[in-house]
């Protein structure tokens, strides 16, 4: 599967996303913005759209910082930054706040944990 993710900061604090407790795919967790590649899309193209639909920003600052396998799996890492913001979640989650990097939830995946300590 092909995903894209997007590391949204603010203030050197990234943007996470708590998924809703009803929400199919890992329940309850948090997530930055990511979603899946959809056939003929291109991953900058779903990354903006992802972060869209997720928390209704538009952004013009997007940074690609790498493709990275995991498994069977694809990501496309972006990260972008945002000054001023007026986040509208959508279905998927039902609450967001912005993380230092040394205090980040607990259930947020290890992989996600890795590569915001790395950009």
């Amino acid at each position: 599967m092909k995903y894209c993710v997007n590391f949204i900061f603010k203030d050197n604090k990234v943007l996470l996303l708590k998924r809703t407790l009803t929400n199919p795919f890992y329940p309850g967790i948090w997530t930055p913005v990511v979603g899946k590649i959809k056939t003929n899309e291109r991953p900058k193209t779903a990354i903006l759209r992802e972060t869209k639909e997720e928390t209704n920003l538009d952004l013009n600052n997007l940074f690609f910082v790498k493709n990275h396998n995991l498994n069977d799996d694809q990501y496309w890492i972006y990260k972008s930054k945002i000054i001023r913001y007026e986040i509208s979640l959508n279905h998927e989650n039902d609450h967001f706040d912005f993380f230092e990097k040394n205090n980040l939830p607990e259930n947020l995946w290890i992989f996600f944990k890795t590569e915001i300590n790395n950009i």
